[in-house]
């Protein structure tokens, strides 16, 4: 059997957008780069979780998520629920600008186990390894092109019964995944028709938790679901794009340019 559905999901509410009062330490050590999701991102994992095993068809029959700490608590609610292991693939990991000072690193496996008891080293070795000195964005979408080529041959030949799969990633990522498992050369383009969009205004959503899928046809992958949140209390979050974020997503420059906005928004007179 080939694979027919692949679901994409963003990293639920992150700690450090909190208040710092209201922060906790990362047990990584790294609250900035590696941060744990904040109660409101843990709510939404549950939710997630119960959406999933509810409602959403077909069932995801693997896991894979990025080895960043808040991708794995965010799905392994959901991996309980479905009593499935996750696979950490680096090649899900975060955007990083190649002009950013410091490259995170995400922990080992080894690491990340001491946390979390669904984690199966059984995907190894993993399909890409982004550069630890950053990436344009044309890289960055090169970086899942790559992804792509080589994940769903090893899905297909490793596990030939599978047909649906789920990948647990970043906003950045959530949409370059997207965009390539597609065809599109451009990160920032409007999506066609054929994929749910009507070619001038739609692009793929990455709010917190959102959840995308695509659906293989005659044609290639197609997209069948955009940014959903449907199943979140408070709906859409932190919403990101490349073609409208000044910074990446979730940094520190992100989350003041957004506060910076909403300031000059609440401060607007009404009409």
């Amino acid at each position: 059997m080939v694979l027919k559905t692949i679901y994409i999901v963003r990293h639920g509410y992150r700690e450090n957008w909190l208040p710092e009062d209201q922060q906790r330490d990362s047990p990584l050590g790294d609250n900035e780069s590696d941060p744990l999701l904040a109660p409101h991102g843990v709510e939404q994992a549950h939710e997630l979780a119960d959406y999933i095993s509810d409602k959403l068809e077909p069932k995801p029959e693997l896991i894979f998520s990025s080895p960043f700490y808040r991708c794995i608590e965010t799905i392994e609610p959901t991996a309980k629920k479905l009593g499935l292991k996750i696979y950490l693939d680096r090649g899900l990991g975060e955007w990083y600008r190649r002009s950013r000072s410091h490259i995170p690193e995400p922990a080992t496996i080894d690491v990340l186990s001491q946390y979390f008891a669904a984690l199966s080293d059984e995907w190894l070795p993993e399909t890409v390894v982004p550069s630890l000195e950053g990436e344009e964005e044309d890289e960055l979408l090169e970086r899942c092109r790559l992804f792509w080529e080589k994940f769903i041959p090893k899905v297909e030949s490793l596990y030939p019964q599978v047909t649906s799969v789920i990948l647990v990633t970043h906003a950045a990522l959530k949409i370059a995944l997207g965009m390539s498992l597609m065809g599109y050369q451009n990160t920032r383009e409007f999506l066609r028709v054929e994929h749910g969009g009507d070619g001038v205004s739609t692009r793929i959503q990455a709010s917190t938790c959102s959840l995308d899928r695509y659906e293989k046809n005659t044609n290639g992958w197609v997209m069948t679901m955009n940014g959903n949140t449907e199943f979140l209390s408070a709906g859409p979050e932190m919403n990101w794009h490349f073609a409208t974020a000044q910074f990446e997503a979730g940094s520190k420059e992100d989350i003041e340019a957004r506060k910076k906005a909403a300031q000059v928004a609440n401060a607007r007179p009404c009409t």
